[in-house]
């Protein structure tokens, strides 16, 4: 039997997320960094030297048109997915995307076509739905332990200050609390509600939203999207950078309740209490290992053939479309509600 070769890894953008990918591309045995690319051949050459990358390229285009690059992570900012997630495809590269995947659901589907044309993976980063911890949860929901889901909160808040010319902020660099965090708060409540329903995921029926836009950014800073599933399942959802609050997913059944401490990180705990009464069922995030090694493992597994993600709640692109058009929803609400406050 032939040994099976790793694969070589290219990450185009040297950002914070794109050091957390290379440190755990190094720690699993089925990838190597093999080329890190920036529009400054300084920054990478140094990024490259950090993480041990065999090669550095000065510009996105350099990295692509390396033969020995199997895949690509690309971690540039949101508005330039799409571009860059084309050329991958041109180059013959499968694609790891950085969450939100794109800007919207249309470019989203763009995506998908070109990936289908040229026979390359493509799949949205959304390392907390690889881990364990995130399959706890919806094993607990399925097993009808807490009954029928009845209601589903989940929070993704920080305070980032007002910094306008940001990344996080600015409307032309895709800033906007939505797009940011409220991706992940959407993506656990259409998750939860799905397996309530024997789904991998379902989507809302129903959504209302407010929130703050900043006046002169025109950008979503604070806001929360309630919503509707099948099965009567009331779901809200929460993002903010400029507003500390409790990163926090709970589902609420008819019989109890199974509360996430930091279910994006996964570095916290999951609590099952029940309405009768009893000692709270604990169980511990594993925190051993990177959240992104757990993500490149279902990436390099899904390339080789292996089931979507190694797990059911694997982000897969059905779900990727849906939470993206669930995102363009609220986005939509917000600016309404926001322009109907000031009539």
């Amino acid at each position: 039997m032939s040994e099976v070769k790793p694969v070589k890894w290219g990450i185009l953008a040297c950002g914070g997320i794109a050091k957390a990918f290379a440190k755990a591309v190094n720690q699993t045995e089925c990838s190597v960094l093999h080329a890190v690319a920036a529009r400054d051949a300084d920054r990478a050459q140094a990024f490259g030297a950090e993480y041990g990358a065999t090669r550095a390229y000065g510009s996105y285009e350099a990295l692509l048109a390396d033969p020995e690059v199997d895949a690509v992570y690309i971690a540039t900012l949101h508005p330039f997915h799409l571009e860059w997630m084309l050329h991958a495809f041109q180059a013959g590269k499968h694609v790891l995307c950085e969450k939100p995947i794109t800007m919207n659901l249309r470019e989203a589907k763009r995506a998908q076509s070109m990936a289908k044309d040229k026979r390359c993976l493509l799949r949205e980063a959304f390392m907390y739905r690889h881990h364990p911890q995130t399959q706890k949860v919806a094993d607990v929901v399925k097993s009808g332990v807490i009954g029928r889901v009845r209601m589903i909160e989940a929070n993704f808040c920080y305070n980032s200050g007002v910094n306008p010319e940001s990344r996080l902020q600015a409307k032309e660099l895709g800033g906007g609390a939505i797009l940011d965090v409220g991706c992940y708060s959407m993506s656990f409540c259409r998750l939860v509600a799905g397996r309530d329903q024997d789904r991998l995921f379902s989507e809302p029926l129903e959504l209302k939203a407010v929130g703050y836009l900043d006046p002169q950014l025109k950008t979503d800073m604070w806001t929360t999207a309630v919503m509707r599933f099948e099965g009567d399942i009331v779901a809200k959802a929460t993002a903010g950078l400029r507003v500390n609050a409790d990163k926090v997913g709970v589902v609420y059944g008819d019989k109890g309740r199974i509360i996430v401490k930091d279910p994006w990180h996964c570095q916290g705990e999951i609590r099952v209490e029940l309405d009768g009464g009893g000692e709270p069922e604990v169980f511990a995030a594993d925190t051993s290992r990177s959240l992104f090694v757990y993500e490149i493992e279902s990436f390099v597994g899904e390339m080789r053939g292996q089931p979507i993600g190694g797990s059911e709640v694997a982000m897969r692109y059905d779900d990727t479309l849906g939470n993206m058009k669930a995102l363009d929803w609220w986005r939509s609400e917000i600016a309404l509600s926001y322009e109907a406050d000031r009539v």
